[in-house]
């Protein structure tokens, strides 16, 4: 059964930045109010995501340095760090859902398995092509001077080809979807 871990100044990095699975980090105070609200939901999600989420605690009182080092000036404060790097926070006591919801989201979004990763590349990489194909089509349409252009007659070439690669991509994609819904690979 695992709990919510009480970090300090000195294991801060070891255990968060060090870590081999995305945490949370809940800058609070005995003292305060709304973060003795949150601790019990926590304490539950410490339990349902063990070994997919970590949780941690660290009071700002004892803690100086770390509260000083992430500009904590408001608490309930929580911090989500994946691979030693702060990608998002909540500032104050916020239901269960909310909290539940941004811990499923990173899990989704920062998978550790390989199959994971390459999906979150995937995903990202096709639909930004294909914004900038639509993009790229739309500034076509309007640029009717630049025809008999051999730079924008290359240029033409070169984005039919990347609009091909993508839609390759894009079926590599839908097969290693298909694998993890029938493998129940995650």
């Amino acid at each position: 059964m695992t709990k919510v871990i009480e970090v300090t100044d000195q294991n801060f990095e070891e255990e968060v930045l060090e870590s081999d699975i995305p945490t949370e980090v809940d800058f609070w105070a005995p003292w305060c109010g709304p973060c003795l609200m949150v601790s019990p939901i926590y304490d539950k999600l410490s339990q349902e995501y063990d070994g997919k989420f970590k949780f941690c605690k660290i009071n700002v009182d004892e803690n100086q340095q770390a509260a000083m080092k992430y500009q904590i000036s408001s608490i309930p404060m929580q911090m989500f760090f994946v691979d030693g790097q702060k990608i998002d926070q909540i500032l104050g006591a916020v239901s269960e859902d909310t909290i539940r919801t941004m811990v499923d989201s990173i899990i989704r979004s920062y998978p550790k398995d390989d199959k994971g990763k390459l999906e979150v590349i995937l995903t990202s990489w096709t639909e930004r092509n294909k914004q900038y194909g639509e993009k790229f089509r739309k500034w076509t349409e309007k640029a009717q001077n630049l025809k008999g252009d051999p730079q924008y007659n290359k240029a033409l070439q070169a984005v039919k080809e990347l609009e091909e690669a993508n839609e390759h991509l894009f079926q590599v994609l839908t097969k290693i979807q298909e694998s993890v819904r029938v493998t129940g690979d995650q």
